[in-house]
Parts: structure tokens; sequence; C-alpha cells
């Protein structure tokens, strides 16, 4: 999909780390934007990553730049995420070379491992083969992602 926005949970655990977060994610080709929330709903980060750029914003205002948003959470969050893949494994769709283990009654995925990382699709959306994903998780080591979908505008 070439744009989209979703809002969110997300749940990221990195060994003894865990944080829960909202998340808005407004996504198109050119540009990713992701605004992380707390419990009450107070913004705790922003990110924006455009190609050969990505700065974060924190709440208290300072902001941090890198290349891409995966060094920035690295940098920033000491978590190793696949900021590059995630449009694509949100969405259900498969890269070149990845492999899909696991297909639900309907052919949509269920499992895929794409570079190391394991995408589970735990839920979509509704009953229809186009139906988004509702609820994921990505995984590799210790590090677990888990992201459930409260609304999807394609």
């Amino acid at each position: 999909m070439a744009r989209f926005q979703l809002e969110g949970r997300l749940q990221v655990r990195d060994g003894e780390r865990s944080a829960v977060v909202g998340v808005d994610w407004q996504h198109t080709v050119e540009r990713d934007a992701w605004l992380f929330t707390g419990p009450l709903g107070q913004g705790l980060a922003s990110i924006e990553s455009r190609a050969g750029r990505a700065r974060m914003t924190l709440s208290d205002g300072r902001r941090v730049e890198a290349d891409t948003a995966a060094e920035l959470a690295e940098r920033v969050l000491g978590v190793s995420a696949p900021f590059a893949e995630l449009p694509l494994w949100v969405t259900a769709r498969v890269r070149e070379g990845a492999e899909v283990r696991e297909l639900d009654a309907l052919g949509r995925p269920r499992q895929v491992i794409d570079r190391g990382w394991i995408i589970d699709y735990i839920e979509y959306a509704g009953e229809a083969t186009d139906d988004l994903p509702r609820k994921l998780e990505v995984h590799r080591g210790d590090t677990r992602l888990r992201l459930i979908v409260d609304s999807w505008n394609p």
C-alpha cells in the first residue's frame, strides 16, 4: 500500500525492558510519521522519516537526528526495530524473498519470516481476503513488538 494511516497500541519488549504506547502512524511513499503517546494520551515522542533522514522529537522538545528511523530507535531507545520493513508487514504484504510459513483459511499470511524477523498475524480486521491485520507480533531474539490496530484509514 502506497499510503495508509493507522491508530493503535504498541507493546515493545527488549530483554528486561518493556513499554506500551499509543501510536498514530501516517505512511506515504515519501514519508513516515509516528506519534507515540502515553496511557493518558500525552505525547511522548514523534518520529518523522524520509529517505536518508529521520528525526525524533521528544516530549521535552529535544530533537535527535539520524539517517534512518531504525538507527534513531537504536540510539535513543536502545531497541532494535525494523522500521523499513514495517509498512509491508503491518499491511500483510510479503516482500520477495520472505518465507511464508503459514496461511489462514482465506489464504492470508498467518506467519512470515523476513530477514530473520518472525511476523505472526494473530487477527485480521474482518473476514474478507483483503482485510488488513488487526493484531500482529514481530519478534527476533529478545526483541518483540506487538501491534493492535484500533483503526485503519487506507
